[in-house]
């Protein structure tokens, strides 16, 4: 008899203000806006067609409002999944850099701004932690768990940068290279276990998100081209390259 696979989904939470507005996030407890409800909304009805064993969520307010939404849905069309908070998947301390706009971290820290952009992994955020504790804390909770998921399908509902990292222990990539994965607000990507392998099934999935609005003011720009040096096509971007969301 063939066992079930093992289906771990990584759901990036809704849009909020602050993603509109180009501003660091990192642990600020900003709520979804309007468009980010209406995207929670649209992956809980995703979800209906997948039942889900349970659900694990940051503690900050909007992933815990998609995970919500995600649970709702699901409760609504078959036996409740539990929810828990993991403080694994909670998103990257940006310090004194939270509730700064690029142009004002830029300003401020020219410095760290630009070795941000060219050398990530060497960053520790004054006042706050770097990829490497958000890589320490992610893979330790998705290792465990990935194994009382044995068979089942879970979601994982997290924030930009703790997606972008986990994708790299995944597969083994530098820090420096987590750019290249892409996570929209509200995407979906999928992990399978099979045959004791990682089978990475989809990434930043959004079909679920056809016919809401989608404001361009929520990508924020993308650092200027002196700073990054030759562009690296990005994974989970459409063909016409959508720039890259910093924070949560």
């Amino acid at each position: 008899m063939t066992q079930p696979a093992t289906r771990i989904f990584l759901v990036r939470h809704g849009q909020t203000e602050w993603n509109k507005q180009s501003i660091f996030r990192g642990l600020s407890d900003v709520a979804l806006d309007a468009t980010g409800q209406a995207q929670a909304k649209a992956l809980g009805r995703y979800f209906t067609g997948i039942p889900l064993h349970a659900i694990f969520t940051s503690r900050l307010v909007r992933a815990q409002a998609t995970a919500q939404a995600i649970f709702d849905a699901q409760s609504e069309h078959q036996k409740v999944p539990p929810l828990h908070v993991e403080e694994g998947l909670t998103d990257l301390d940006r310090g004194e850099w939270e509730g700064l706009s690029h142009e004002a971290a830029k300003e401020k820290y020219p410095a760290l701004y630009k070795e941000w952009f060219t050398n990530p992994a060497s960053v520790s955020f004054p006042g706050g932690t770097s990829l490497k504790d958000v890589q320490r804390k992610a893979w330790h909770a998705f290792e465990r768990i990935s194994r009382e998921a044995e068979g089942i399908s879970v979601a994982l509902v997290s924030h930009h940068i703790v997606l972008r990292v986990l994708l790299c222990s995944l597969f083994n990539l530098d820090l420096n290279r987590f750019r290249q994965f892409e996570v929209e607000p509200a995407s979906i990507s999928e992990i399978r276990l099979e045959f004791g392998q990682l089978v990475l099934y989809r990434l930043n999935e959004t079909s679920h998100m056809k016919g809401l609005p989608r404001d361009p003011s929520s990508m924020e720009a993308s650092p200027s081209s002196d700073l990054i040096g030759r562009d690296v096509p990005r994974l989970g971007t459409r063909p016409s390259s959508m720039d890259a969301l910093e924070g949560g």
